[in-house]
């Protein structure tokens, strides 16, 4: 019997494109904190103020309960507290997070110390680059970062408008998770004005600052406001570049690996047979969601975003087992019909839409 191929598989993807703003709108926040107020669980979610039950609030201290509250004024899609006792170790921890939440979500600490928030910074760096994870980290002055998956927030000094009055920075990290997991996709984080804060305390030099890497918050004519949506990446190069600072860009990155991935973990991945026919179907499938979230403006509707067989890669591929002499002769359509044991090679050129922030006007009279 003939394969058949893939019949759901464009429909899943093209459903994916046509939801992605509407996906995108809602990030997942976790927020780790240490609490032994009630030391019977681990993990908690909750989606919105109203689960916050005099129930609920009573296995937190008030402070920690305060920094929950924090989250949820945000809006993210859901927040997951992961508790950890008072002496607990946080590596143990991360390690349980690792397994509970969904590969793409946004990850922060309360109150965490110098060495905590170093070894978050690593475990998200890791969890990228070898476990297949797209976790973004709100950090408060990581010693060292430069990395588009970490925002690493500085101001010295926040006022909030609450009770709480001047604060360290740090303690507005919690609120600034919830901020950046609930922000849309179609804007960056300067759109809005931050109504939590009165004021915060600037630093010297905002330039200087925000190129090193640094999410700063300053005060804009009586309102707080973000100075550039930016993660700490820095050095840029091989295949890293400067769009990579932008939160925002990241944040489509992330959501269209996500997608892919995830969709072909779950309806592709061992179920066909893989040769160039349906290397073709799912290339074809991959490309409606692209036509999709470019409709959407995630992506340039001017400009020709596709995936395609990564002939070079396969051509490489290729060499082990048929040698250098033959494969040299084969032109890319050969290339494409040698498929290769069990890879999928493929490439794709894609150019995702940021945000409007700079703006030059020049009138001549």
């Amino acid at each position: 019997m003939a394969d058949l191929g893939m019949p759901k598989i464009e429909i899943i993807f093209k459903g994916l494109g046509v939801s992605a703003v509407q996906r995108g709108s809602k990030g997942i926040a976790v927020l780790i904190i240490k609490d032994d107020t009630d030391k019977t669980f681990t993990f908690k979610e909750y989606r919105s103020i109203e689960d916050l039950t005099s129930e609920e609030l009573l296995k937190y201290t008030e402070e920690n309960a305060t920094y929950i509250k924090d989250v949820l004024e945000g809006s993210p899609k859901k927040l997951v507290i992961a508790r950890m006792d008072n002496d607990g170790v946080l590596a143990d921890l991360l390690k349980a997070v690792k397994g509970k939440v969904e590969m793409n979500c946004w990850i922060g600490m309360a109150d965490a110390t110098a060495e905590e928030t170093n070894d978050l910074v690593s475990f998200i760096k890791a969890s990228v680059k070898n476990d297949k994870k797209r976790y973004k980290g709100l950090v408060y002055k990581a010693a060292s970062s430069d990395d588009m998956h970490i925002v690493n927030f500085t101001n010295e000094k926040v006022i909030f408008k609450d009770n709480r009055g001047k604060q360290n920075g740090g303690k507005a990290s919690p609120w600034l998770l919830g901020y950046l997991a609930g922000l849309s996709l179609d804007m960056s984080a300067i759109a809005k004005p931050l109504q939590k804060f009165e004021a915060v305390e600037e630093p010297e030099d905002l330039d200087e600052a925000i190129n090193k890497g640094e999410f700063i918050l300053y005060n804009d004519e009586g309102e707080v406001r973000v100075a550039r949506g930016i993660t700490s990446l820095v050095t840029t190069g091989q295949g890293i570049t400067d769009d990579m600072k932008f939160i925002l860009i990241v944040e489509v990155m992330d959501m269209i690996y996500t997608d892919i991935y995830t969709t072909w973990k779950n309806f592709y991945k061992g179920k066909y047979k893989n040769y160039l026919d349906n290397q073709m179907l799912l290339i074809g499938a991959i490309n409606s969601y692209f036509k999709e979230i470019a409709n959407e403006l995630l992506l340039d509707p001017n400009f020709s975003n596709k995936a395609m067989i990564g002939i070079e890669q396969q051509r490489l591929a290729n060499i082990s087992k048929y040698g250098e002499e033959e494969v040299s002769t084969w032109d890319d359509d050969k290339v494409m019909e040698m498929t290769v044991g069990t890879n999928v090679f493929l490439d794709g050129n894609i150019k995702i839409l940021n945000a409007m922030e700079d703006f030059k006007f020049k009138i001549d009279m």
